[in-house]
């Protein structure tokens, strides 16, 4: 019998108990493992180089390189790694530009932990994930 094969993540996100929260919910799940965290975008560029995550959650909104400017980057050095990016924002135009610049999903952090798996899964697979609040 073999293993169930084990998808990595990063998490990037300048909030310290968000990234610990998100961090116990992706550790709880029996395929899933979280490989790295970063505060920044820069940070979050180096991680994605050294662990080649399956996935990177990134905020939209961080000190120093911005999420935008993280995901390029990360698009460009990790051309296997999926981005589901995290935001506040619901304004349909942030999530434009992020699927625009590379990435293959936008959620809102007020969506509840079903969705937000629903989402992580969706990407995963290769589609496309947009948060319904978006634009409402």
């Amino acid at each position: 019998m073999s293993a169930t094969p084990t998808i990595t993540v990063l998490i990037a996100d300048d909030h310290a108990i968000l990234r610990a929260g998100l961090k116990m919910l992706i550790d709880a799940q029996p395929d899933m493992e979280v490989v790295s965290e970063a505060p920044d975008g820069d940070r979050a560029v180096r991680a994605a180089r050294d662990t080649s995550p399956h996935v990177a959650l990134m905020d939209l909104t961080m000190p120093g390189s911005s999420g935008m400017s993280a995901l390029e980057e990360i698009t460009r050095c990790c051309p296997t790694t999926r981005v589901l990016v995290l935001s506040m924002h619901d304004e349909a135009i942030y999530a434009e530009r992020m699927l625009s610049a590379g990435a293959n999903g936008y959620i809102m952090k007020q969506a509840a932990s079903d969705q937000f798996l629903i989402a992580l899964r969706r990407v995963l697979e290769g589609g496309i994930y947009v948060s319904e609040a978006v634009g409402n």
